[in-house]
This record gives structure tokens, sequence and C-alpha cells, in this order.
């Protein structure tokens, strides 16, 4: 059975959505009250269940993203996951252009997810793509096209009768899948070691699978939640290349915060080359970007504004969490992993 989607609380979305509004005094204090409560001992069976706790089947509690961004290593994990992205991306052609956006993105994750819970049709991925929110339905075709060109997904056979013609994931995709999610787990690690026990195990289809499926089931009920009006998704996640120009303005800079709120200088002529996009768009993300108050660029150097860092952070928070969950997840639903 598959373990229920991590689903943020209620109470907990008005804290993400809020942030910004939370004292740091109030935030100190949620943060000495975390550090009082009993930490198991230490150990490798005490490692994994920590990491279980980020998988209860209840809904992830305000505490725990408090705890996570107020974490000494969140930093570091966050920028990791960032600068892996880019480097996985880099090193294969085809996930390069999955990454461009935000949309691409979570249509290649719910292809397979749909593979793997009922069969991958052009219907079904554009129900899935209208009841997340953030992206049409409209889109789906053409995603599906994309991954088709990028020989990810191949054709079973032809429909028959008023049934969908159905599609699969290629060998090409599960095996470029499980690079990018070794990428992630990478930096999810950070923050719990028992990551481990999953990475490890990777090479087993089972387990890829599985962790594939409970990953793509959170980041849905996620999207169905999340607030598509924040400037930073507007200008950054939903523009061609945004999301790895992105990347690039995280990881720039001094590696002490994430992300860095010095100014950190940017080549706009090598982003241009390597994103596959004009100078003029990047110039012209970055001068919409400059008046939703995301950043100030001059002179070849950019500075991200609080509001930008602030909602980077929760971004963030939110995939780790889900990566974690994810993880956990998977050794529950595999005991041999534990």
């Amino acid at each position: 059975m598959a373990a229920p989607a991590q689903q943020v609380s209620t109470r907990a979305r008005w804290q993400l959505h809020n942030f910004d509004r939370i004292t740091p005094m109030r935030l100190r204090m949620r943060t000495e009250t975390l550090s009082t409560l009993p930490q198991p001992r230490a150990g490798p069976d005490a490692d994994v269940v920590r990491l279980l706790g980020w998988n209860t089947g209840e809904p992830i509690a305000e505490e725990r993203y408090l705890q996570l961004l107020s974490d000494p290593r969140f930093p570091q994990a966050a920028r990791a996951l960032a600068v892996n992205m880019l480097a996985v991306a880099a090193a294969n052609e085809a996930l390069d252009g999955i990454f461009k956006d935000a949309g691409r993105y979570l249509a290649s994750m719910w292809a397979i997810y749909l593979h793997l819970s009922g069969g991958l049709t052009l219907p079904r991925l554009k129900q899935v793509c209208a009841e997340s929110g953030f992206l049409s339905s409209g889109r789906a075709r053409d995603l599906l096209r994309l991954l088709l060109h990028l020989e990810f997904i191949e054709k079973l056979g032809p429909a028959g009768g008023r049934r969908p013609a159905r599609y699969a994931p290629t060998a090409t995709f599960m095996a470029a899948w499980r690079s990018h999610l070794e990428a992630a787990l990478r930096a999810a690690r950070v923050l719990e070691p028992a990551v481990d026990r999953v990475l490890e195990a990777l090479d087993s289809q089972e387990v890829l699978e599985t962790l594939a499926r409970i990953q793509s089931e959170s980041l849905l009920a996620a999207a169905k939640t999340s607030d598509q009006s924040w400037a930073f998704t507007r200008v950054f996640l939903h523009r061609h290349a945004g999301n790895q120009i992105a990347w690039t303005l995280m990881t720039a800079g001094e590696e002490g915060a994430f992300p860095s709120e010095a100014s950190a200088p940017i080549n706009i002529a090598e982003m241009s080359r390597r994103f596959g996009v004009s100078r003029i768009h990047i110039r012209r993300l970055f001068d919409d970007a400059g008046r939703e108050g995301l950043l100030r660029w001059r002179d070849g150097a950019v500075v991200l504004e609080p509001a930008a860092r602030t909602q980077i952070q929760f971004i963030y928070a939110a995939q780790l969490v889900q990566l974690l969950a994810a993880a956990a997840g998977t050794i529950r639903e595999r005991p041999e992993l534990s």
C-alpha cells in the first residue's frame, strides 16, 4: 500500500506563507523550545528512527519546518540541493531540458507516477496537471511530445476502441531519474545521515520506483495547496530556464548563508550559453525580478532582496522535507532497508 502523501497542516501553511511576519524573538523561542526536546541516542538505529519521524502518515506540523529552518545544517543542505541539480543537468542534456521550468519537471515526475499507479495516458496526465494547479491541462500534450522526443517514454501500442494510448518510461528515463534522485538525496543526507539506506539501494528497480512514487504523491499534494501568487514562483519557476537561473543565483556568493545576502558576480553571457537562452531573455527576467522587489542587479552583480531570500528558504525547506519524508516512506514500505 502506498504511504500517505505528506501534507502541510492548515496552520503550517499559514506559518510558511507569513514567515516574514514572525519576529526574530518568536522564532528564537521556538528554536529554544525544540532544543530542549529529548533527542535519541546517537547510533545507526537512532539515525533511522529520526529519519522515520519525517513520515508518520500525519500532516507535517509547523514545528518540523521551523526546526528545519533553524537547523544550522539547513544552509548547507539547501545549497547542496541547488548545486547538485545544476550538476546533474549539465551532465545530461535531456534532463537539462526537463529542468528548464517547474512545469516540465513536475509533469515528468507525474509521468513516472502515473505509470506506476494505473498507466500513463494523455487524459490522466491532463487530469493531474489540472489538479495540481501548477500548470494547465493544455500543456500536457506538449509535455508528452517532449518526453517522446527525448526518448524518455515510449508508446506501448495503438489505442483500442475508445481507450487512449498508453505510454511507459524508458530505461533511459529511469536511469536519468535515478541520477536526479541520487543528487537530491545526497543533499538531504546532510540533515539525516540515514538517507544513505535509500541511496545505497537505488540500483534496485523496486526501491527506485517506491521512492519515485512516494515523492510524486507528496509533491502533487503539496502543489495543490501551494501559493502560486508568490513573486519568486511567477518570475523564476514558470519562465523558460528560470529554474536554472534561480539555481545559479542561489549558489553564487558566500557559503555561510542560503541564499547569500552578499552581492554575487553574474556573467549573463555565460548563463546565456549554458542554459540556451538569449541575453535579452535573462535581462528581462532580472528586470521583472527587480520590479517585484526580488533582486537588485547592476555592473555584473546581483543582490537578492530579503523577500526573495525568504521565499527561497520556504521553497527549499519544503523540498527537503518532502525528500526526507519520501526517503522515510521508502524505508517504511521496504523494511529490508532498515
